[in-house]
C-alpha cells in the first residue's frame, strides 16, 4: 500500500475542518490533540468531519461507478470546443500503467479517519450509551461503504481495521504496510461484519441528522441490501456464490425494512432540484445524500455543461422548438468546458412521455448533430450566478424498489409491482407502460432498463452491469447485444477487466504487493 504509514500519520496528526455552515462545521482541535476526544460536542464535530471527507469522494464514486457503464462519449464535445475527459476508461482501455485511478482511489485516507473515530468512541466514557451506539452505527456503516467501493473495484484489498499510529508506532514503514486479503471472500466477509455491526449498533433508531446528510440506520439497511444482493449474484474468487438463498433473504429483509419509511416524490425533478425549494433537500425520497450548498461546497457537475461561449445557435430540442443561442440552461458563467457528455442514444431510450428524459437532459439537435447536456444536478441561481449546489444522493427509495425487484426476480418471484411503481412516477400524469412478469432474463433486463434511465450520473450503472445477469448467470457487462452497455469481451481476453488493476506506482512502492496484481494485467 503506497506509503501507508506516512498517510496515517499525516491524516491523524493534521486533519482539521473549516468552521462553516452545515457539513463544514468542525472541531477546534485536530484528532490527535490532547484536548480532543474529551466531550460529546467534539465527537459530534468529528462525525460531521467524516461526512465532509466523504463528500470529497463524490467524483471518485462517479469515476468508479459511471465511467465504464457505456453511456458516456469520448472524443470531442458536440460543440466541437472541448476534448472529453477519461476517454480510455470510457473505452475500457484500462491497464496497470494507466488505470485512470491510483493509490486505491485514495479511499484509505477516509478509512484511517473512520478507524480512529471508532477507536476513540469505543473507549469514550463521557458518552451516554445511546449516543455512543448511534455514533458507532454511523462509523461502522461508513467504513463498510468505503470498503464496498474498494471491493467492487479491486476484489481483494488490504484491510485496515484499526488506527495503527494511534495505538502503536511501527518501527519501520514496512511495518505499516498491509497485505491484500488472501481471498475476495475475506474482504466481503469483513464488509458484511461491519454493516451488521452498524445495523446492530443503531438498535432500531431511525433518527436522521442534517436532513439526511448524515449516515443513518436506513443507509446501513440499504448498504446491507446491496452487499448481500451482490454476494448472492456475483462470482467470488472465480466461483459461483455458495450462499445465494440465504443472502437474498438477508438482502430482502434489509430493503423491506426501509421502504415503508420513505416515499417517492410525485415529480421526478423534485428529487434533485433545490432551485424550487430548499425544503427539497432531504426530501421524502432521499435516504442518504451528500449535502451541497451555496457558500459551502458545490458538486462536480459544472463539467457536464457547455461554456457560455460555445456556439449554440440553430439547435432545437426534442420537440423541434428552437433552443436559445445564448445560455439556454442559464449557466450564467457557472459552466466551464464540457468534459463529460452522455450519449444521445441514452436519451432515445426514454419514451416521449417519460418525464425523466427532460429532467435529466437538455436535448440538442441540428442537422445530423444530436446531443445532450446533463441538467439533473444543475443547481440554482444565487445572486445572478449559477451554483451547482444540488445534493448527490447515495441512496433513495427508488433504488430500494428496484433492488427489491431484483431480489424477488432472483428468488423466482414476480418483480412487476416494483417495476411499475417506478414507471408510474416516471410517466407522471400519463399512462405508463405496464410491465408484466416474464422470464428471469426478461425481468432482469426490464429492471436494468429502469435503473439505466432512473440513476443517470448517480454512480450506479457499472456496478449494476457487474451484478445483474442473463439467464445463464453471465453478468450483463458481457452482453454485446444490449444498447449502451460498457461491454467487455469474455472471449477475446478482456474478462479480467471486470476488476481494475492496481497502478504501478502503488504496486512497486509496497513490498507486500509484490506479485499481487489482479490477474490479466501483468505486463500491460
Amino acid at each position: 500500500m503506497k506509503k501507508i504509514l506516512l498517510g496515517i500519520a499525516l491524516l491523524t496528526l493534521s486533519m482539521t475542518f473549516n468552521a462553516c455552515d452545515n457539513l463544514d462545521l468542525a472541531p477546534e482541535d485536530y484528532y490527535a490533540s490532547g484536548s480532543f476526544w474529551k466531550t460529546p460536542s467534539q465527537v459530534d464535530g468529528a462525525m460531521v468531519g467524516l461526512h465532509n471527507q466523504l463528500r470529497n469522494y463524490q467524483f471518485t464514486m462517479f469515476n468508479l461507478g459511471e465511467l465504464r457503464g457505456g453511456t458516456l462519449r469520448d472524443g470531442t464535445s458536440f460543440t466541437g470546443t472541448a476534448s472529453l475527459n477519461a476517454g480510455s476508461i470510457v473505452r475500457q482501455d484500462i491497464r496497470e500503467s494507466s488505470p485512470g485511478i491510483s493509490n486505491w482511489a485514495g479511499i484509505y485516507a477516509a478509512i484511517f479517519q473512520v478507524n480512529n473515530f471508532i477507536y476513540q468512541v469505543e473507549k469514550a466514557d463521557y458518552l451516554v450509551a445511546t449516543d455512543k451506539s448511534y455514533y458507532l452505527g454511523q462509523a461502522y456503516g461508513l467504513r463498510a461503504f468505503y470498503y464496498f467501493q474498494l471491493y467492487r473495484t479491486y476484489g481483494r484489498v488490504p484491510l485496515a481495521k484499526e488506527p495503527k499510529v494511534v495505538i502503536s508506532t511501527p518501527t519501520t514503514a514496512q511495518d505499516a504496510y498491509l497485505p491484500r486479503t488472501a481471498t475476495e471472500k475475506e474482504t466481503l466477509d469483513f464488509i458484511k461484519e461491519d454493516v451488521n455491526k452498524s445495523v446492530a449498533s443503531f438498535a432500531d433508531n431511525y433518527t436522521t441528522k442534517m436532513q439526511k446528510a448524515q449516515w443513518s440506520l436506513a443507509a446501513s439497511q440499504m448498504l446491507k441490501g446491496e452487499v448481500y444482493l451482490w454476494s448472492a449474484k456475483v462470482k467470488i474468487d472465480g466461483a459461483a456464490p455458495a450462499t445465494t438463498t440465504a443472502d437474498l433473504i438477508m438482502a430482502r429483509t434489509a430493503i423491506e425494512a426501509v421502504i415503508p419509511k420513505y416515499s417517492l416524490q410525485s415529480n421526478f425533478a423534485n428529487v434533485f432540484n433545490s432551485a424550487a425549494s430548499a425544503s427539497l433537500k432531504g426530501n421524502s425520497e432521499i435516504i442518504f445524500a451528500l449535502r451541497y450548498g451555496q457558500g459551502e461546497a458545490t458538486n462536480s457537475f459544472s463539467q457536464f455543461i457547455y461554456a457560455i461561449t460555445d456556439p449554440l445557435a440553430g439547435y432545437v430540442d426534442d420537440k423541434g422548438v428552437a433552443i436559445p443561442a445564448s445560455d439556454p440552461l442559464k449557466v450564467n458563467g457557472g459552466g466551464t468546458i464540457i468534459r463529460y457528455e452522455y450519449k444521445y442514444d441514452l436519451y432515445t431510450q426514454y419514451e416521449s412521455a417519460d418525464t425523466r428524459a427532460n429532467v435529466t437532459f437538455l436535448n440538442f439537435n441540428k442537422g445530423a448533430i444530436h446531443a445532450t447536456n446533463l441538467r439533473k444536478f444543475i443547481g440554482t441561481i444565487v445572486d445572478g450566478a449559477r451554483s451547482f449546489s444540488d445534493d448527490f444522493p447515495i441512496f433513495r427509495v427508488a433504488d430500494a424498489y428496484l433492488m427489491l425487484a431484483e431480489i424477488k426476480n432472483k428468488q423466482n418471484q414476480d418483480p412487476s409491482a416494483e417495476i411499475n411503481i417506478i414507471r408510474t412516477r416516471a410517466y407522471a400524469g400519463s399512462v405508463a407502460p405496464v410491465y408484466v412478469n416474464g422470464t428471469f432474463e426478461q425481468n432482469e433486463l426490464a429492471i436494468f432498463a429502469e435503473r439505466q434511465k432512473e440513476f443517470v450520473a448517480e454512480a450506479k450503472i457499472w456496478h449494476d452491469l457487474r451484478r445483474m445477469q442473463d439467464a445463464s448467470g453471465t453478468p450483463l457487462v458481457f452482453r454485446k447485444d444490449l444498447n449502451l452497455v460498457g461491454v467487455l469481451d469474455n472471449i477475446a481476453g478482456q474478462n479480467h477487466k471486470i476488476l481494475w488493476p492496481i497502478d504501478l506506482s502503488t504496486l512497486n512502492s509496497d513490498e507486500t504487493l509484490k506479485g499481487q496484481q489482479n490477474p490479466g494485467y501483468s505486463g500491460t
